[in-house]
């Protein structure tokens, strides 16, 4: 999760010096295409990060409130500054209500913020609550809009949250935590669930714990919100599970390994909470093989192209999704600024609703990247220049 950006060699250099004019040849083509792009079906965005900085850089206010505009572009519209570090944000069901982490300092516990959407402004609703554990990274809302559930990556606890009528949130329902180790000796000391993430059909909760090479897959109770643990899969020595998303069939899963530099497709079975590896894609084209860390992942709604986005390459990546889901084959790599690797940062990615517009928060990069994806090829395109913004970690399409 916080591992500092490593110091790029002198290979990566030369890789990001190419990959540069290629972007600036991009961009130009962009430009002259505009007119005949499609829209993004968003019509605003919501960026989170870091208030206090991290690696030494500048802080952003608040929660960036953001317009998109009909090329793509975003553009700064206000600040919701009564929070610290929202590094992860998500939406209800409804779409009525936003929710954020703060995740406070390094061994402090965080708390989770909701608010009211009321246009270009974010309304507090009720008073924050606690996570129940250090250092807060993602939320999950249950399809029903009843449940909030986060993850702590540096204490390893899960927490339930009751959401009220209104949207704000009660005192939490359930405490859990992990337990247990991987290989990695700095980021595999301990159990570090990156992710909370309902299946399909809303009956379980996935968490895929970096920390300790595990999956865990729970029994959700739609009533009580109460967990009950199903299974939990070994996926591999070293590989740090990150963040995952199902194909549209349900029995497919796709999962980013932040340590392992790749994606793994799961067969799940739905019956029995199992999961089963089926294919690993590396997210570095042939040849390169710097220290990277894929982040955030995510399907197009046919199901046909998944974008992730990679920490060391700096780049944005997407793939072909063939042999009925079961492989990946790397279509595109795009640097997301024309800057040298390791200096970007890339930690969270977004995909629109038009599966044609994809974005990125170069934390480490001041900056958030607007791309365009081309449905038949996968090529990435940069739609518009860079919006400058501090350390950014999370973007979110509204």
């Amino acid at each position: 999760m916080n591992a500092t950006p490593p110091r790029p060699t002198r290979r990566t250099l030369l890789a990001a010096s190419a990959a540069g004019a290629v972007a600036a040849l991009a961009w130009t083509g962009a430009t002259a295409a505009a007119g005949d792009a499609p829209r993004p079906r968003a019509r605003r965005a919501y960026i989170g990060g870091f208030t206090l900085g991290e690696y030494g850089l500048p802080g952003l206010p608040g929660i960036g409130i953001a317009r998109v505009t009909a090329a793509g572009r975003l553009e700064l519209t206000g600040w919701q500054r009564d929070i610290v570090n929202p590094s992860y944000l998500t939406l209800s069901p409804d779409r009525r209500h936003l929710y954020a982490v703060s995740q406070r300092p390094e061994g402090a516990t965080g708390s989770l913020h909701a608010y009211r959407v009321d246009g270009d402004q974010l309304r507090p609703l009720g008073r924050p609550r606690s996570s129940h554990g250090a250092a807060p990274v993602h939320l999950a809302v249950h399809p029903a809009g009843r449940f909030l559930l986060t993850v702590n990556y540096d204490s390893g606890h899960l927490a339930v949250l009751p959401v009220r009528p209104d949207g704000s949130l009660g005192e939490a329902v359930q405490v859990l935590r992990h337990h247990g180790h991987g290989p990695h000796p700095q980021e595999q000391r301990a159990p570090h669930p990156h992710m909370i993430a309902f299946d399909p059909e809303g009956r379980r909760v996935l968490v895929p714990d970096k920390g300790n090479d595990h999956i865990y897959v729970y029994d959700f109770a739609a009533g009580t919100g109460h967990l009950r643990l199903a299974t939990r899969t070994h996926v591999g020595q070293g590989i740090g599970p990150r963040h995952l998303v199902f194909h549209p069939g349900g029995k497919l899963a796709y999962v980013t390994n932040e340590l392992g530099h790749s994606v793994t497709v799961h067969a799940y079975d739905a019956a029995t909470a199992r999961l089963t590896p089926v294919s690993h894609a590396s997210v570095a084209p042939p040849g390169i093989d710097p220290r990277n860390a894929p982040s955030a992942v995510h399907l197009t709604h046919d199901g046909d192209m998944l974008v992730t986005a990679d920490r060391g390459l700096d780049t944005v990546e997407s793939f072909r999704v063939e042999n009925a889901g079961r492989t990946l084959t790397l279509l595109a790599s795009q640097p997301v600024t024309a800057k040298a690797p390791g200096t970007r940062w890339p930690r969270d990615v977004a995909l629109d609703a038009s599966d044609r517009f994809v974005y990125t928060a170069n934390q480490a990069g001041q900056s958030v990247s607007a791309f365009r994806l081309d449905p038949g090829t996968g090529r990435l395109a940069p739609a518009a220049p860079p919006l400058q913004v501090a350390s950014p970690s999370c973007v979110l399409l509204a």
